[in-house]
């Protein structure tokens, strides 16, 4: 017969069993639930704009000017980019004073360093000693002060008078060069501590990991979009002369440029394309005199043009113009006539590039575009 103490145990071990059984019950259905809501959450669909079937015909340009051409295009969609959130303007700021953020087209792109000056720096002298350390960094680098009285970031330079608190420098991580290195940043961030220590100043340097991150999926994603569009016109019988092919471009709104070749504007003076000779004469006002030609290229740079299917449709129409003006035929790489079908497919690849930009928050010929494919 069991004594008082021990009834009293057993009915206390008994109820810490039963809680326990009823604690990992709650945890089994707690983890049964979560996992019947990502099966009924989980997205199998395909981006039907981005992973349609169309046949490529563009060809990606890794960085810099490529031959012109139509050649095969990688179908699969670019990877999003963890971009910096584009901020959203409300009557209620939630941002600290304390930690101001740049704007996102000043950041998105760069490895932005916060600097804390605590008995304040002359921004002039901040600047210039910046200059003078960091002259070896061939990235863009761009420098900031803070306005307690405007609660605004502003550019600063050599000249820029009185001082500051708080300053801010950003350098670059992706151009058509490629990525920064690991050896860039740990560069730049040993100079910027120098020029920090001689202002008794304190640069919140970011995580390497993380910036070096960032800047190859940046760099991945823009070897994605990173298409010139090339259309040519050869001469069938007679070589083109460079009198009458200034007469041309110039009728058409062409300006030429200080690169050799011939401009077309939109409204804003950015250039649309460009027209260059094939040959290895670039064109002056001098050459065209006595130029003698056989072949003409026309090339859009697309990541940098703000429309650039409204842009192709001008470019092809000014190739076919010049064709019919100077007996000549506008063809591929491969000198085959350049048919509707074709031009049709280059059309819709150009949509679906500038969609991926515009869905990157870098839509073609923007701020952010310009300076990465610069």
């Amino acid at each position: 017969m069991m004594s008082g103490n021990e009834l009293q145990y057993s009915l206390i071990g008994l109820g810490i069993l039963a809680i326990l059984g009823l604690v990992i019950y709650n945890l089994w259905q707690e983890r049964k639930a979560r996992k019947h809501a990502e099966q009924a959450f989980r997205s199998n669909h395909h981006d039907v704009l981005l992973d349609g079937d169309v046949e490529p015909v563009i060809p990606p340009a890794p960085g810099g000017r490529m031959e012109p051409g139509l050649r095969p295009l990688q179908s699969d969609p670019a990877p999003a980019i963890p971009l910096p959130v584009k901020p959203v303007r409300s009557s209620q700021s939630s941002q600290r004073v304390q930690e101001p953020v740049l704007g996102f087209e000043d950041q998105a792109i760069d490895c932005a360093v916060s600097i804390e000056a605590p008995a304040g720096v002359s921004a002039a002298a901040l600047f210039s000693a910046a200059q003078e350390v960091l002259a070896g960094v061939t990235r863009r680098l761009q420098w900031y002060g803070w306005s307690d009285l405007d609660s605004n970031w502003f550019l600063i330079d050599a000249r820029t008078p009185g001082s500051i608190n708080r300053a801010c420098v950003t350098l670059q991580l992706v151009d058509r060069r490629g990525s920064v290195s690991e050896s860039e940043l740990d560069r730049f961030y040993q100079q910027l501590q120098r020029v920090c220590e001689q202002f008794l100043a304190v640069p919140r340097l970011p995580a390497r990991t993380e910036v070096l991150g960032h800047a190859e999926e940046i760099d991945r994603f823009c070897s994605e979009v990173d298409v010139q569009i090339a259309v040519n016109v050869i001469a069938q019988k007679t070589s083109f002369a460079g009198t009458k092919l200034r007469g041309l471009a110039e009728a058409a709104g062409l300006q030429l440029g200080t690169d050799g070749t011939y401009h077309a504007l939109d409204e804003a003076g950015k250039t649309l394309f460009v027209l260059a000779n094939q040959e290895s004469v670039p064109f002056s006002g001098e050459q065209l005199r006595h130029l003698q030609t056989h072949g003409l290229s026309l090339v859009l740079d697309m990541p940098r043009v703000a429309a650039p299917v409204l842009a192709f449709d001008r470019m092809v129409t000014l190739a076919q113009h010049l064709a019919d003006s100077l007996d000549g035929a506008v063809v591929d790489d491969n000198r085959s006539a350049l048919s509707d079908r074709s031009i049709g497919l280059i059309r819709s690849q150009l949509a679906q590039f500038e969609l991926q930009m515009e869905r990157q928050s870098m839509p073609a010929g923007g701020e952010i575009a310009l300076r990465l494919f610069a």
